[in-house]
């Protein structure tokens, strides 16, 4: 989830150790009853390494002793707290550091020009780990060769598409963030709607909502987050990643204008707000209770509507918070839908233990004991069934979740990729200029191409305006 973390302890510095070995990695997943002993352990042994002359050069070497820097932010701070708490031993070995992760690419070129200082472990969204994965900042390990095919093969469908570039695996998909449906289900009884199932019967929900309850809404469009929601569930082109060479961009898709035509007709009569979800005007609209519905992430359930004292969107647990399926266009043969966040483990190629960096990711995205607690959707399948549990069992909701945030995550829109360069930057930026100046954000499109093109290609893409 989006928050904001300064850089709590020291970094530790590291030498720089030769790529030399292939590591074959097994996961052995072990259970036992008594009270002392976790019922989820990963054990990665040193004695399963193995060497390929095609690869050998390109994994880095073990020092079983050296310790590991891990940088992660406070929900995965939980996690690693009982990480502790089940293996002290392999967790003395490691250094937690709470950190901005948006520092993640300007760090590494840093610690590359010391040639000391960088971390093991980073857990950061795939645009961030797209822009280390280049020859300037060469940080990423590929943990395809070096993780068993059992874990990868236990995870959703497409999970680790953004986690992908080119043949590599760059990070272990932690969660995915698909955006849903979200309805104050009292509020819709009240004013007798029902839920809409496709973008049409949305807007047309949005226009009744403003001559009937004015100063109710039905979502938010006011930062870069705003424009995913809407213009990569209408299938929009802003910035899509065909290959390593090419990115696909045309803002005068059909696609796009039709995003951006709901967009304005919602924000000129008012239900659509022009805040971000964090914004505290944002916060005071759902707090009074005008909030009817919004799109957003799967996260968000727990972590802002909250339902008890002191959440961001809802004091109160009262099962009145609706999950529903993502929308549909009328027209589209399928669902699409954005996500926001939905990160993963990253880990350097010149780490010095990567048996125990290996061990903590997986323990992390499959640990029943974290995820009973965390707001993350997660798509490592074995664990979700405790994450289920936990949902369905709060007041919070009037509905189970778990379904609607299934197909959800199985509906991320192919075009939600990772460029090399800043697109969520660019889209803020015309996102705040459409909402300061009060125009619509249709007049902004053939501006935004040519700003998205220039990044693109001074990123070395060749940019794509058609694909068959």
């Amino acid at each position: 989830m989006p928050s904001i973390f300064i850089l709590k302890e020291p970094l530790m510095t590291k030498r720089f150790l030769p790529l030399v070995l292939l590591f074959t990695l097994t996961l052995v997943i072990t259970a036992c009853r008594a009270p002392t002993r976790p019922p989820f352990q990963t054990t990665i042994p040193s004695s399963s390494i193995k060497a390929s002359p095609t690869t050998a050069s390109l994994i880095p070497s073990a020092t079983p002793q050296a310790k590991i820097i891990i940088w992660l932010d406070g929900t995965r701070r939980e996690g690693a707290d009982i990480y502790k708490k089940f293996f002290p031993e392999k967790a003395a070995q490691m250094e937690f550091v709470e950190v901005d992760r948006g520092r993640f690419p300007a760090e590494v070129l840093r610690f590359n020009k010391q040639g000391k200082g960088w971390p093991d472990v980073v857990f950061a969204e795939p645009d961030l780990v797209a822009q280390v994965a280049d020859a300037e900042h060469d940080f990423p390990l590929d943990l395809k060769p070096v993780l068993p095919a059992e874990v990868l093969n236990n995870f959703e469908p497409h999970a680790h598409d953004a986690c992908t570039f080119g043949d590599k695996l760059y990070c272990l998909r932690h969660d995915t963030a698909p955006m849903v449906l979200y309805y104050n289900k009292l509020l819709m009884d009240q004013f007798g709607y029902a839920t809409p199932s496709t973008w049409e019967e949305y807007q047309a929900l949005g226009e009744r909502l403003a001559q009937e309850h004015p100063g109710y809404i039905v979502g938010s469009f006011g930062d870069a987050w705003g424009f995913k929601t809407y213009f990569d569930a209408s299938g929009c082109p802003s910035a899509w990643v065909l290959n390593e060479q090419q990115v696909h961009i045309n803002f005068n898709d059909p696609r796009c204008t039709r995003a951006a035509r709901l967009v304005d007709r919602l924000r000129s009569n008012g239900t659509l707000a022009p805040y971000g979800y964090f914004d505290p005007s944002f916060n005071q609209i759902a707090k009074k209770n005008k909030l009817l519905m919004m799109i957003g992430p799967a996260w968000m359930a727990i972590y802002s509507f909250g339902g008890k004292p002191g959440s961001q969107y809802y004091d109160a647990a009262e099962h009145q918070l609706g999950v529903a399926a993502p929308l549909r266009w009328a027209s589209d043969p399928q669902v699409m839908t954005s996500a926001m966040g939905g990160a993963g483990w990253v880990v350097s190629k010149r780490t010095q233990n990567l048996p125990l960096a290996l061990d903590f990711i997986t323990w992390m995205v499959s640990a029943p004991e974290f995820w009973a607690i965390t707001p993350d959707y997660p798509v490592y399948v074995p664990v979700q069934p405790a994450w289920e549990k936990a949902v369905t069992a709060n007041p919070l909701f009037a509905n189970d979740p778990f379904p609607a945030m299934q197909s959800a995550s199985q509906a991320i829109s192919p075009l939600f990729t990772a460029p090399r360069f800043d697109v969520m930057g660019i889209l803020g930026d015309f996102v705040g200029r459409a909402l300061s100046e009060k125009k619509p954000f249709e007049g902004y499109l053939p501006d935004l191409q040519v700003k998205m093109t220039a990044q693109a290609e001074a990123a070395g893409y060749q940019v794509v305006t058609d694909v068959k």
